[in-house]
């Protein structure tokens, strides 16, 4: 009991959010996993992560291909929520590292040997920090109205999801369209030196509509005018978001974190983890305000 003798959890049990209506549209929330073929490691990693969280055995999660056909036979009998997949800059050498011309924005998946059907090839140079997430972004506000996608995900290739936690987070935290107005969210952070407010780069999402402003409506020359002094993909994206001027919602999860990152980079590490520390999430972490405040 707190000193005016309410009970805090019974409070927090009183403001739990409720679900949706099940008769509503189901929220879709696209995962775009970074990945790479710049060597077999990343190449390798794809294997084990299509092992274990996305291995579950739910419908409601699918590949990105899958869950295009499904919308394309019936846009009100799908029954994939999450589509994923991998996102690999698979641009020849001439190509910009930010995607910003009229040429396609994706090369087909049969343009390469060896292409994985879970995959999605920009067609830019792959470079993690100049430009290879708005390009991601860039695709998936395009494809988000024919698609009725509502949000678009980045997450590195060494973060752990529970797919169960996401579940449950879609279903009582975020509205479809068309209530899914420049909304933003991860685990927070902040840059004294880029004076931006940010969603780490280890899982931050945004609403389609704001995918669409950072690839669309900001040009590659304006995106680099507001890039962080030092490459940083986390932050740049902070502050593409918010040189929006309209107000946005910014969803922190720093205490109600549904993924692992840190000590996932091997597969012996990462396959441990989802075997043993899953029930540990999710993770409430403390607000950073040493960094906030200096």
């Amino acid at each position: 009991m707190n000193s005016k003798g309410r009970d805090l959890a019974q409070i927090a049990e009183e403001l739990f959010a409720k679900p949706l209506d099940s008769t509503a549209k189901k929220t879709v929330f696209l995962l775009g996993i970074f990945s790479s073929n710049s060597n077999e490691e990343y190449i390798h990693r794809r294997t084990y992560i299509r092992d274990t969280y996305l291995s579950v055995s739910d419908p409601r999660i699918c590949k990105l291909s899958e869950y295009i056909r499904q919308v394309e036979k019936n846009p009100y009998k799908t029954v994939c929520q999450v589509p994923y997949a991998f996102i690999i800059a698979a641009g020849d050498s001439d190509r910009p590292y930010d995607h910003d011309d009229n040429a396609p924005l994706t090369i087909s998946p049969h343009y390469k040997e060896n292409d994985e059907d879970d995959c999605v090839y920009l067609n830019i140079r792959e470079s993690m920090e100049d430009g290879k997430s708005s390009s991601f972004f860039k695709f998936g506000g395009d494809i988000a109205n024919k698609y009725h996608i509502d949000y678009i995900t980045k997450l590195d290739d060494d973060t752990l999801v529970s797919t169960e936690l996401l579940m449950n987070f879609i279903a009582y935290e975020l509205p479809p369209f068309p209530y899914n107005r420049r909304i933003f969210g991860g685990r927070s952070w902040f840059s004294n030196e880029g004076n931006v407010y940010y969603g780490a780069g280890q899982f931050y999402f945004m609403s389609s509509d704001l995918a669409y402003y950072v690839g669309n409506k900001l040009s590659a020359e304006d995106r680099l005018m507001l890039s962080h002094s030092r490459k940083t993909e986390d932050a740049d994206m902070g502050k593409f978001v918010f040189s929006n001027d309209r107000p946005i919602k910014f969803i922190d999860l720093v205490r109600h974190k549904f993924w692992m990152h840190g000590g996932t980079k091997s597969e012996e590490d990462f396959r441990s983890k989802w075997e043993n520390d899953m029930s540990g999430l999710p993770s409430k972490g403390k607000f950073s305000w040493s960094t906030y405040c200096t």
